[in-house]
């Protein structure tokens, strides 16, 4: 063959490599089935705050991932998830004293397929009444808040640890606020590497920030924010005598957290994970903001 044609030839046989790399699978009817199916087991369930949650726990719990996690204060997390076709439906759920404060419930899918099912997932939700939901990247979220039980779980925890302060959070600043501030969430402590939100507000020198992660409602971030100002005391910051008397508080609450050193993890309170470190040790140096000189 030519020099030309040996190069057409080839060009040819990568174009058809490379599409048929690009196929997907075809899609499974029967897993399609159980994923339309399955959002009618979610809109039952809503609106969640209406619901025995008792008596949903005890029914679900045979075939559905259902956990719950004490948050202190009168609080707790539940999730529950069920895993079906090419997506799982969910409620994760903050109640208070055994009354929903804040949920979210939908269907969630990281499959390929998603694009392809998504508008039959939609139209059944509709089908079965669920109420508006939005519609995200990889799945619909219902999101409610019931305000008058957050309130009442928020005010429970400002009388133990104090109140936040209004403060003015600049753009770059808000994602990494949010997440520490957000009741839904409980960060990770880690014995081997820094947390990225509590480390831009170091970095941002936003002591007042890091005193409100330290009164919200995040129980991992507080103790993130705790240790965070100790450091930040260390080079100069002068924290209040209140914020010492929270920062006592928050090490020393009776609540289990999700703790790591490399991939051993466990669910220990924040002076059993501190201890756990080797006393701090094996924590993290937090990176200080340099000093100008």
């Amino acid at each position: 063959m030519k020099q030309t044609e040996v190069i057409l030839a080839s060009l040819v046989c990568a174009c058809v490599f490379s599409s048929a790399l690009g196929q997907s699978k075809p899609l499974v009817t029967e897993w399609v089935n159980e994923d339309i199916h399955g959002v009618s087991a979610i809109t039952e369930l809503i609106p969640f705050e209406k619901q025995n949650i008792e008596g949903v726990k005890a029914r679900l719990r045979k075939d559905w991932h259902v956990e719950e996690f004490n948050l202190g204060f009168g609080a707790k997390y539940l999730e529950l998830e069920k895993g079906w076709g090419y997506s799982k439906g969910y409620v994760h759920a903050l109640t208070y004293n055994d009354r929903v404060a804040r949920y979210e419930a939908g269907i969630e899918s990281y499959s390929e397929h998603w694009p392809q099912i998504k508008a039959r997932i939609v139209s059944e939700w509709k089908r079965s009444k669920g109420p508006g939901a939005s519609e995200e990247e990889h799945g619909l979220v219902f999101r409610q808040t019931l305000v008058n039980v957050l309130s009442e779980y928020q005010a429970n925890v400002a009388l133990t640890l104090g109140s936040q302060t209004p403060a003015s959070v600049p753009p770059e600043l808000k994602k990494s606020y949010r997440s520490l501030t957000d009741p839904m969430k409980n960060s990770t402590l880690s014995g081997t590497r820094g947390d990225e939100d509590i480390e831009t507000l170091v970095k941002a020198k936003r002591i007042d920030l890091l005193e409100n992660v330290l009164r919200a409602y995040n129980p991992g971030a507080r103790v993130l924010a705790a240790l965070a100002l100790l450091e930040l005391e260390k080079s100069g910051a002068r924290p209040s005598s209140q914020t010492h008397a929270a920062i006592e508080r928050v090490l020393n609450l009776n609540i289990d957290l999700h703790a790591c050193v490399y991939d051993m993890c466990s669910y220990v309170t924040a002076q059993e994970a501190l201890r756990w470190f080797d006393s701090g040790l094996a924590w993290p140096k937090i990176r200080l903001p340099q000093k100008k000189p």
